[in-house]
């Protein structure tokens, strides 16, 4: 053995070798077969065999004792352990081969090998949770204890369950030593989730909105159903890619539609609560959510709505967590989806950013259904995903998705003056637009113009600055216009403002 450790050889070394070489001893067989050793008979005075009822006694055998687990001797301490002990090995001692109570590396290994708290730290990559996998020693374990975060009690409790093997952590720094323990088990709920899934071959995420949310329609509704679901499984899989779109799923008051996204991604990753889009502690909050629902899409402003596209466009997010001191990126996970009673007014304000939302106008929803095949929906998506099927509209899909959402934006009331005012006209000025819309020169401004091209520019017209002749105006002109129709513009005098 000395000559192992002068070699360098360690604790692992030494016990590998040691299970190696030791085998347990098995008696030989006594059943009566070739071979087999015929039982001892006693004789009487005349050499007559006694029956072994009466006298003889079969050979005992003998079961060898189990070999003593290896252990194995510090050299500092002169300690010996176990091989399931040999962590204590590795703690920090003094020259007496004392263990210090204060050190982190001995709370660390404490905490980390002791039985009653092994395997209780992990690390939720999804959720960036600290969790308590196992319940803990400082609380009482029951039928109904699952799994959970771990809380600001547990930090204290642990603290004291250290103190009963005279130890002598600090409230202060116990927090970062749990973080590291947690983080050597870490795992993601949501991959192992996706990765478990096996597909039955029956497709059905083509026809979930028609199918499950009786939504009608033949070629935009299958479309958009199967690009959502797979758009889902993709930031699931892929954390941090691109996913813009969102759907937005329309219907009357208590029509379960929430209840519906609810039982689609699981009530474990799913949530419609947020504190405010794109303030800090709504990316906090979205660690650890899948789906996330965006409540009454009709009641957002201009403003909110800008927010909502913003956010849909963001592929990760920077924060501090709370158990850290600096600043992290996260890759998204989460996807949203809009719900929605529009009773039949136009909800879409901005038409430039109007691609971002797929509309679907729900009929009756099937909860049951969505809550039965749930595994098997994102089964199908898991499968697309990963046979590259990819999750965004093209060519007519985009068309068709254009026509619906047409359908839903709001229609600017200076679009019925403009639009008259600018058919017969090749180029126009913004000043003649404003003369149009009775705006005297003095009173126009920014907010005007800005109004002014939005509504251009749903009208199909490009914007351009004229500096010909000593001008420099801002105006527009009708891509789809003749060249012999906009030199004759040309030649005229419009007489501008």
């Amino acid at each position: 053995m000395s000559d192992a450790l002068r070699d360098g050889w360690s604790n692992a070394d030494i016990d590998a070798f040691l299970r190696a070489r030791v085998r347990p001893w098995s008696p030989p067989a006594h059943d009566g077969t070739t071979g087999a050793r015929a039982p001892l008979r006693a004789v009487d005075d005349t050499g007559s065999k006694l029956e072994p009822s009466t006298a003889a006694v079969e050979a005992r055998t003998v079961e060898q004792a189990k070999p003593e687990p290896a252990t194995v001797t510090t050299l500092h301490s002169r300690q010996t352990f176990t091989s399931d002990d040999g962590w204590k090995s590795s703690l920090v001692t003094n020259e007496e081969g004392k263990v210090k109570p204060g050190v982190t590396k001995n709370w660390s290994l404490f905490l980390e090998n002791m039985p009653a708290t092994k395997g209780v730290f992990s690390f939720d990559a999804f959720s960036m949770q600290i969790m308590l996998m196992h319940c803990p020693p400082w609380e009482r374990e029951g039928s109904s204890w699952e799994p959970r975060p771990l809380s600001d009690r547990d930090t204290h409790e642990a603290v004291q369950w250290l103190e009963t093997f005279y130890m002598t952590p600090k409230a202060s720094n116990i927090l970062g030593v749990i973080a590291t323990i947690a983080e050597r088990a870490k795992f993601d709920a949501l991959n192992d989730y996706l990765a478990s899934l096996e597909w039955d071959g029956k497709e059905r995420i083509a026809r979930f909105a028609s199918d499950y949310l009786g939504c009608a329609g033949d070629n935009y509704t299958p479309l958009v159903s199967e690009r959502w679901l797979i758009s889902s499984a993709a930031r699931g899989l892929r954390p941090g890619c691109k996913v813009d779109t969102m759907p937005i799923l329309e219907g009357p008051q208590g029509a379960k539609k929430s209840t519906a996204l609810k039982f689609l991604y699981g009530e474990r990753f799913f949530t419609d609560s947020l504190s405010d889009i794109g303030s800090k502690d709504a990316k906090m909050e979205m660690q650890g959510v899948w789906g996330l629902e965006v409540a009454e899409m009709h009641k957002l402003n201009q403003a909110e709505t800008s927010d909502v596209k913003k956010f849909l466009s963001q592929q990760e997010d920077r924060f501090r967590p709370p158990y850290g001191k600096t600043v992290i990126r996260a890759p998204r996970r989460v996807v949203l989806a809009g719900t929605i009673n529009p009773e039949g007014n136009p909800y879409l304000r901005d038409p430039t950013g109007a691609r971002r939302f797929w509309p679907l106008e729900c009929g009756v929803i099937k909860l049951d259904e969505i809550k039965r095949d749930r595994d098997q929906l994102w089964a199908e998506a898991v499968h697309k995903f990963n046979a590259g099927q990819h999750w965004w509209l093209e060519n007519d899909g985009e068309t068709a998705a254009r026509v619906e959402q047409e359908k839903r934006t709001d229609v600017d009331v200076w679009t019925g003056v403009i639009a008259p005012a600018v058919k017969a006209r090749v180029t126009i000025t913004l000043l003649e637009v404003f003369k149009e819309l009775g705006i005297p020169h003095k009173d126009a401004s920014r907010l005007h113009a800005d109004r002014v091209g939005r509504v251009m520019k749903k009208l199909g017209w490009e914007t351009f600055r004229d500096r010909e002749n000593g001008n420099d105006r801002l105006s527009f002109r009708n891509p789809n216009a003749s060249d012999e129709a906009l030199r004759a513009e040309e030649n005229l005098n419009d007489g501008g403002w």
